[in-house]
């Protein structure tokens, strides 16, 4: 028996059901209205945006105890980017131009504590951190519990696809349309037989 549920999001998908989310910035009014508005979760994106994961964290605080799940997606595949929307309190991270299995397995890393991952421990973060028995069953639930996306952008992470769905850990794969058009020769023209 799993004792710890800790993120709605992630079960909600394992059950083959659909999730609705919106965009959210690092203003902590606005986080905490839209927290409550119904959504499954609220992205936070560091990527195109001036925002970085390090500030977000009194808007993922605000969204304890409501409904909508914070995740942030990252500017690049780094672990240092990573694991600063973990500690800001992220129950999921979504990672850019993912080509191989093994950048996959990278992020995987990044995000997990051991032994599954590499990630640096700062410290109970959110509302993950109370309750348990001991820090080994925090460690262990934080594991299991966070979301992991990666984003197919490229024609290279198309040929590896199958690759990248075999990576343990890997929840989610998001296509990025914009770059995946470019790169295809057929910028934005999704109606398009080439896209």
């Amino acid at each position: 028996e799993v004792r710890f549920r800790m993120n709605t999001v992630k079960d909600n998908l394992k059950a083959g059901k659909a999730v609705v989310g919106t965009g959210a910035g690092p203003d902590v009014n606005t986080a905490a209205f839209l927290g409550d508005t119904g959504f499954d979760f609220l992205l936070f994106d560091t990527q195109h945006s001036v925002a970085q994961p390090k500030e977000l964290g009194p808007a993922v605080a605000a969204l304890k105890g409501k409904k909508a799940s914070p995740v942030i997606r990252v500017a690049d595949n780094r672990p240092d980017l990573i694991l600063h929307a973990m500690d800001a309190g992220a129950r999921g991270v979504i990672v850019p131009m993912i080509n191989t299995a093994e950048e996959a397995q990278r992020v995987v890393r990044a995000v997990k504590y051991y032994p599954e991952g590499d990630r640096s421990n700062g410290g109970q973060r959110g509302d993950w951190g109370k309750d348990f028995a001991n820090y080994r069953e925090y460690l262990d639930t934080a594991n299991r519990e966070m979301l992991i996306v990666v984003m197919i952008e490229t024609k290279q992470a198309l040929a590896n696809i199958d690759e990248i769905c075999a990576v343990p850990g890997v929840d989610v794969l998001l296509v990025g349309p914009s770059d995946f058009s470019i790169e295809m020769d057929v910028p934005l023209d999704y109606p398009s037989k080439t896209y």
